[in-house]
């Protein structure tokens, strides 16, 4: 793939991320929250340009305006900082997603995240999100996701614990790109730490979410397995609580890397 994760793979490992919230993560909300994160998801933003202007998570159809909407994202989320950017983007035609990708790459994003996970509904309906991990339509998923590792952007997809019973035929068509669980377990209310470690396999880089809300469930996630633990709902009420986190993740575990891009 052209978008290589070589270059920041130690960044991100062993990190903290703010986690994507539809209508809820911009620029200036990631801004408030990135203390204590080595990553922020922006979005998730949507690529269909016919849809412009009814939602403001539709992204502009134009490039250039796009390009140019993505780069103040960019700029609002990282401040002074060097926490990376991620695009969170879900689009029900691979050429818009694309066009987007190349905006986001343009406007100095750090890496893009195909959404096949969500809950929008007219997108459900297609098959583009949930869908796309059943057997029936993988072929063009693994088509769409060959067509974004092109690009001179890393890519991570992001997927739901529970959609298919085995994951592995997915996981092992794509090595070389990042991968996002939700982990959430709806019974236990907590992180399904026996599929972290199910999943976990090199050189895939595993990103994890879902029901973290302390310290200690983050530094299970991350003796499951998990390269980056994510964080979404409760840093909506409380902007310091990625911090938090990672600050008691450090006094907990002196001698592992727990890591948080320089704030400015």
């Amino acid at each position: 793939m052209s978008g290589s994760f070589d270059a920041i793979r130690e960044k991100m490992r062993g990190g903290l991320f703010l986690s994507s919230m539809m209508g809820v993560t911009d620029g200036g909300f990631c801004a408030e929250r990135r203390a204590g994160c080595a990553m922020v998801q922006l979005g998730a933003y949507l690529a269909e340009p016919p849809a412009h202007g009814k939602e403001r998570y539709f992204l502009p159809p134009d490039p250039a305006e796009c390009e140019a909407f993505l780069g103040d994202e960019c700029r609002k989320a990282r401040g002074g900082s060097e926490v990376l950017t991620c695009l969170n983007l879900a689009t029900p035609r691979l050429e818009w997603g694309l066009e987007a990708a190349e905006c986001f790459h343009r406007a100095g994003g750090d890496l893009v995240e195909l959404n096949v996970h969500g809950s929008y509904e007219p997108y459900l309906r297609l098959g583009r999100l949930r869908a796309m991990v059943l057997p029936e339509n993988r072929e063009e998923l693994f088509r769409w996701l060959e067509a974004f590792a092109r690009l001179d952007i890393p890519l991570i997809v992001k997927f739901r614990m529970g959609v298919v019973e085995d994951y592995s035929p997915v996981l092992d068509e794509i090595e070389g790109l990042g991968v996002h669980f939700n982990v959430r377990d709806e019974g236990r209310r907590a992180p399904d730490y026996r599929f972290v470690r199910s999943v976990k396999r090199e050189p895939l880089l595993l990103l994890v979410s879902g029901y973290v809300r302390s310290a200690a469930d983050a530094g299970r996630l991350f003796g499951s397995g998990a390269d980056m633990v994510g964080i979404a709902e409760p840093a909506r009420d409380d902007p310091k609580f990625i911090h938090a986190i990672a600050e008691m993740l450090r006094r907990l575990h002196p001698h592992t890397r727990f890591k948080e891009r320089h704030q400015g």
